[in-house]
């Protein structure tokens, strides 16, 4: 893929001093982000590199060959179901995971993702192939980062949060603090986006003209898909979350759920 996106390398990046800092990688189908940080100082950010880059590093060599502290990596599922943590138990692991229908091409994973429920998910052995270089490596569910920073923020139960990315849509809401939906959809434009929007609305039963939807990821204020939802929803506003320490030219709502992964290694289950 040539259509990377490099965005920010900070003058402090010394990766002399990569031992203590942590790389933060999300793995989608086709491509990955990545991002360096050290505590909460963001130091180098990039999206939309091909698959080929993590297997055998070129452009990033330096990047993604340096001894960090810690990597943590959002991995894209296949297909995912959530489980009540109170029921969980582990050995009932394989019968849980027949009703993702894995292949055997697929890895199941399983995580705590708010305390509360456990996402149990699989990946493609494409994309667990692509990272098994990487040392000091807590792997995770692509949003897992996403889910956290909501979590951590207070969202009232009408609020809807989405996040977009790679022409797919992430859904989060919450009531009382716990997680009460969570879905991803595909789609190709800004019906569709608005369409998925009143669907997820109407299943939690919130009326669209009293729902406020939080977004963050691939998308601005100016653009056709926030415009058009503008029609349809009581507000609809950029998600102003932040978990890093961003320079002024850097959006928080763009780097949402790549840097939120940096709240996450302890949920890391299997």
């Amino acid at each position: 893929m040539s259509d990377h996106r490099h965005y920010y390398t900070s003058d402090d990046l010394s990766l002399t001093q990569a031992h203590s800092y942590t790389l933060l990688l999300q793995v989608d189908v086709n491509s990955f982000s990545y991002a360096v940080v050290n505590g909460k100082q963001l130091l180098s950010w990039g999206e939309n590199y091909s698959l080929d880059e993590l297997r055998d590093p070129q452009q990033l060599r330096d990047i993604l060959t340096a001894n960090y502290n810690l990597v943590v990596t959002g991995l894209h599922a296949t297909g995912f179901t959530l489980f009540p943590e109170a029921l969980f138990e582990k050995g009932r692991l394989a019968d849980i995971a027949r009703l993702l229908d894995v292949t055997d091409t697929e890895k199941v994973k399983y995580e705590n993702v708010d305390g509360k429920n456990i996402i149990i998910y699989k990946v493609d052995e494409t994309l667990t192939y692509a990272i098994k270089d990487l040392d000091n490596q807590n792997v995770l569910h692509y949003d897992a980062g996403f889910i956290k920073a909501v979590a951590n923020n207070y969202p009232l139960s009408t609020d809807i949060y989405l996040n977009i990315g790679n022409d797919t849509v992430s859904f989060v809401n919450f009531t009382h603090g716990s997680l009460r939906f969570y879905n991803t959809f595909k789609f190709k434009s800004h019906e569709e986006l608005a369409y998925f929007s009143a669907l997820v609305a109407t299943e939690l039963g919130l009326q669209p003209d009293k729902t406020k939807l939080v977004i963050s990821g691939d998308i601005n204020d100016t653009d056709r898909y926030f415009l058009y939802l503008k029609n349809f929803f009581g507000e609809v506003k950029l998600n102003d979350i932040t978990v890093l320490d961003l320079p002024g030219n850097i959006q928080s709502h763009k780097i949402l759920a790549l840097a939120a992964l940096s709240l996450c290694a302890s949920l890391v289950e299997d």
